[in-house]
C-alpha cells in the first residue's frame, strides 16, 4: 500500500477577510486561524462573533474560556482577553465590530451619552441556533448591496442578540400608525433612492431599531422588505410598457441587472426577461 494513502489530508489553508460598511461604520471580519495568535488586548468597540469551526482559547476578566464551534463570543469595549488556537486546527469565525456611540445612538437612543456600558455579562456562550443564525445574517451583510438592506440586517441582529443576552431595549410612546404611513409614503414616492435607515428613522423622531420593529409589528415586513416589493412593482409597470432590462435596473435604483433579478424573481417567481416576454 503507498505509504501516502495513510497520511492525514493537509489542514485547511488560514485566511482573513476584513472589510468596513458605512452604516455604523461597523467593521467585520471572516477568517480561520492556525498559526495566529493574539496577545492580550482590548477593542474600542464591542466586538461580537460566532465560532463556527475549531477550537480558540481566551483569557478574560482572569480566566481561560474555550470557544468551540457554535459558540458566541460577546466582548464589550476595553476589556482585556487574548486569543490562540486551541488545536491543530486551529478556529474558524465571523466577528463584527460595532462602534458603541452609533449603538447607542441607533439603538439606546443616547440614553448612555459617550459612555461604553458593559452590555454582555458572559464572554462566552453556547447556542447553536443562535450561532447559525447569526452566520447567516453576517454572510448577507457582507453580500448585500443596499445601504438600508445591510443596516436593517444589521440592527436586527443586534436586537436579537440583545434579548438574547437580556439587555433591555428602549421603548416609546409614539404615533405608530402615523409613524408608518409617513414612511410608506416615502418609500412609496423614492423607492428608487438608496435611503439610510437613520434618515428614514429621524423623519419620524424614532430609533432606527425601534423604528424597524414599529414597521414590521404593523406590515409584518422591514422598511427594507418594503422598499425592494415597491422597486418590483414600479419594474413590472416599466416592462410591461416595453421597457428594456437594463433600464428597468437602473431607473429603479437597483445595484445592476443582476440584483434587480435576483429580487424579481424572489418576489414575481419568474425573470424579469420572462415576464417581459409574456407582454411583448
Amino acid at each position: 500500500m503507498d505509504a501516502h494513502q495513510n497520511r492525514p489530508p493537509p489542514p485547511p489553508e488560514d485566511f482573513s477577510r476584513f472589510w468596513r460598511i458605512p452604516e455604523g461604520d461597523c467593521e467585520l471580519l471572516a477568517a480561520r486561524y492556525s498559526r495566529q495568535s493574539f496577545g492580550r488586548h482590548s477593542h474600542d468597540r464591542y466586538a461580537v462573533g460566532v465560532i463556527s469551526g475549531g477550537v480558540e482559547k481566551l483569557f478574560y476578566r482572569g480566566s481561560h474560556h474555550l470557544a468551540t464551534q457554535g459558540c458566541v463570543v460577546t466582548i464589550s469595549p476595553g476589556e482585556i482577553h487574548d486569543g490562540v488556537q486551541a488545536c491543530d486546527q486551529g478556529w474558524v469565525y465571523r466577528m463584527l465590530y460595532i462602534d458603541p456611540q452609533w449603538l447607542n445612538r441607533a439603538v439606546f437612543g443616547n440614553r448612555f451619552g459617550t459612555e461604553h456600558i458593559h452590555l454582555f455579562r458572559e464572554v462566552l456562550g453556547e447556542d447553536p441556533a443562535f450561532a447559525r443564525w447569526f452566520l447567516a445574517q453576517h454572510q448577507l451583510i457582507e453580500q448585500a448591496d443596499s445601504p438600508l438592506e445591510r443596516e436593517t440586517i444589521l440592527l436586527e441582529l443586534l436586537e436579537q442578540l440583545f434579548q438574547r443576552n437580556g439587555v433591555r431595549l428602549p421603548t416609546r410612546d409614539a404615533n405608530e400608525r402615523v409613524a408608518v404611513q409617513r414612511i410608506r409614503q416615502r418609500l412609496d414616492e423614492h423607492c428608487e433612492q438608496n435611503i439610510p435607515l437613520e434618515q428614514l428613522a429621524a423623519q419620524v423622531n424614532l430609533e432606527p431599531l425601534y423604528m424597524i420593529r414599529v414597521f414590521k409589528n404593523s406590515l409584518g415586513i422591514s422598511p427594507h422588505s418594503y422598499q425592494i416589493q415597491r422597486r418590483i412593482a414600479r419594474v413590472q409597470s416599466l416592462l410591461r410598457s416595453g421597457t428594456s432590462l437594463s433600464e428597468a435596473s437602473i431607473h429603479c435604483g437597483f445595484f445592476d441587472q443582476s440584483h434587480m433579478t435576483r429580487a424579481f424573481k424572489k418576489v414575481v417567481g419568474i425573470t424579469p426577461g420572462h415576464f417581459r416576454h409574456r407582454h411583448t
